[in-house]
């Protein structure tokens, strides 16, 4: 069976370079793998007609199927998300509903959105999850299935991407939100991006080898935490506390976030988890709970403490 790749286009730059740069590989090699497209439009733009139609334009010329996928997002999740946290939420989450079998989605992130990625991290205050950005081949579990995502485009600056648009003769639309500098990502993008390559030649390849170093430590964590975590694994789910606090507090609280998540159970914030560590650790009582809340759906779910081991309640 051959590889099928789905190319995410948005009608935009990066997703149309993306698009014309596998298309060719296919022309090359077209026993190699089969190629298509799939859109999703948010609804959120006076402008989504002209992305649809765009991207019909661009698989129409290069005789490429194409998938549209309309989604509608409420009012009161992007209060409560965020604009670009909820657009992305309900995007996976349709093109998981439409994505093939078996198929790779190929995303156009580049090296500027690897860097602005991290910097926004860094802002929020995120730990090594998040400072590590973006992985070339990475697994995105949304519940009901596994998408395989790669973006191939990593090494790449958006202006090499613009360079090839204009030799290729390429045409695309321009995100008009992409201007606006009240969204975090488009200041850093215009305003502290051009302020770090001044103060040093090559700062964009030099931040990027940062984040391959930071990648690099975070899978080595991983593999502590995974193999951590199997050791504390008790029937039914549940975790055993003598492993648990026979750990140190960062792995500890890895493990407990590696357990929730594979449970599919939101994670608390840091600060909360090591004090319900710290409670746990001192506590006579056999009995604990720490209750969380997934703020995209409105579930409740519970950590709850009983005789020498943890389990999940909902």
């Amino acid at each position: 069976m051959s590889l099928h790749l789905v190319v995410g286009l948005s009608g935009g730059l990066d997703s149309t370079v993306l698009l014309h740069l596998m298309h060719r590989m296919q022309q090359k090699l077209p026993q190699l793998f089969k190629l298509s497209a799939i859109h999703v439009d948010h609804g959120l733009q006076t402008a989504s007609a002209q992305f649809v139609a765009q991207c019909e334009a661009i698989c129409t010329q290069l005789s490429l199927p194409l998938m549209v996928v309309r989604v509608q997002i409420a009012q009161a999740e992007i209060a409560s998300l965020g604009l670009e946290a909820a657009a992305r939420r309900h995007r996976y989450q349709a093109i998981a509903q439409s994505l093939p079998d078996q198929a790779i989605l190929a995303l156009a992130h580049h090296r500027d959105d690897l860097l602005e990625t991290a910097l926004l991290q860094w802002i929020r205050g995120a730990g090594l999850e998040g400072l590590s950005a973006m992985n070339r081949l990475s697994k995105m579990d949304l519940g009901n299935r596994i998408i395989m995502r790669w973006r191939p485009l990593l090494d790449q600056s958006r202006q090499s991407l613009l360079e090839y648009a204009s030799r290729e003769n390429l045409g695309w639309i321009e995100d008009p939100t992409n201007s606006d500098t009240d969204i975090a990502r488009n200041r850093i993008r215009l305003e502290v991006m051009p302020v770090l390559r001044s103060l040093r030649q090559g700062a964009d390849s030099a931040m990027a080898r940062s984040i391959v170093h930071l990648q690099t430590a975070r899978d080595l964590l991983e593999l502590v935490t995974e193999q951590a975590l199997e050791e504390s694994r008790m029937p039914e789910g549940r975790l055993n506390l003598d492993v648990l606090f026979a750990q140190d507090e960062a792995l500890a609280a890895r493990i407990i976030r590696g357990w929730l998540k594979q449970h599919g159970a939101p994670t608390p914030p840091t600060k909360r988890l090591a004090e319900f560590l710290r409670q746990l650790r001192v506590a006579r009582e056999p009995f604990a709970q720490m209750d969380l809340a997934d703020p995209a759906s409105g579930q409740a779910w519970q950590v709850i403490r009983e005789r020498g081991f943890l389990r999940i309640g909902r």
